[in-house]
């Protein structure tokens, strides 16, 4: 006998994509099944626990710049790159430039002004400045900044808040995840590859990540090596 199907609900406005809702959450419903991300609801995954060391990983940040920059550029990789960035982007560059400087000072709050400014910013389901910013936050979650403690839930709280009202319905329920801490594998991969050092695994998680979507997976590459090598010492 087959399982009995599961009460999906199509998302208004978003009929024709592969999330849906499952008793109100937003879960990925598409094919293939096998998609590694914990909203997967026909086959769930939950990232392996690992324990990160912020200067191990922004060592291998630098490392895997190296490899990136070698490779076809996309999405706001151009823009980490020194590239020049395709429409609606190339005109929000400062926008970028002004989270890049805000984490440099390592200033959270220059930080959290600058990120809510690009929410929304570009095509696509997932658009660039929220898989950028969340990528951003992902580091966050796996290599705290110590002078962030106190108040980067309240920031965190209040980047949710905006993005109920600045992006799409999916973007902001995937960012989200991001700044739990949880995405797709090969995000998670890339994370251990970084604190291990270990080339291969680095270099198998970043062609991963550079299939996901239009540009999703270089956006949030983009904003996970940032934060990582702004890392203050």
């Amino acid at each position: 006998m087959n399982p009995s199907p599961l009460p999906l609900q199509r998302i208004p406005g978003f009929e024709s994509t592969t999330y849906a809702y499952l008793h109100g959450r937003l879960v990925w419903a598409g094919e293939p099944a096998g998609t590694k991300h914990p909203r997967n609801v026909r086959r769930p995954w939950q990232a392996p626990r690992l324990a990160c060391d912020a200067r191990r990983l922004a060592v291998g940040a630098r490392c895997c710049l190296r490899r990136v920059e070698a490779l076809p550029a996309k999405g706001l990789v151009l823009w980490l790159t020194g590239q020049p960035l395709p429409f609606p982007l190339d005109p929000a560059r400062a926008r970028f430039d002004a989270i890049r400087d805000a984490l440099e000072r390592n200033d959270l709050f220059a930080f959290a002004a600058s990120a809510l400014k690009v929410l929304g910013l570009g095509h696509g389901l997932t658009p660039s400045g929220d898989d950028f910013v969340g990528g951003i936050f992902f580091a966050l979650a796996h290599a705290p900044r110590e002078a962030w403690a106190a108040d980067l839930p309240a920031v965190r709280a209040d980047v949710r808040c905006a993005a109920r009202n600045s992006t799409n319905v999916i973007s902001a329920a995937l960012l989200d995840d991001l700044i739990d801490g949880a995405s797709f594998a090969c995000l998670h991969d890339l994370l251990a590859a970084l604190n291990d050092n270990d080339l291969p695994a680095m270099a198998h998680a970043i062609e991963g990540l550079l299939r996901i979507g239009a540009s999703s997976g270089a956006d949030m590459l983009a904003g996970l090596l940032l934060a990582l090598l702004t890392t203050p010492e």
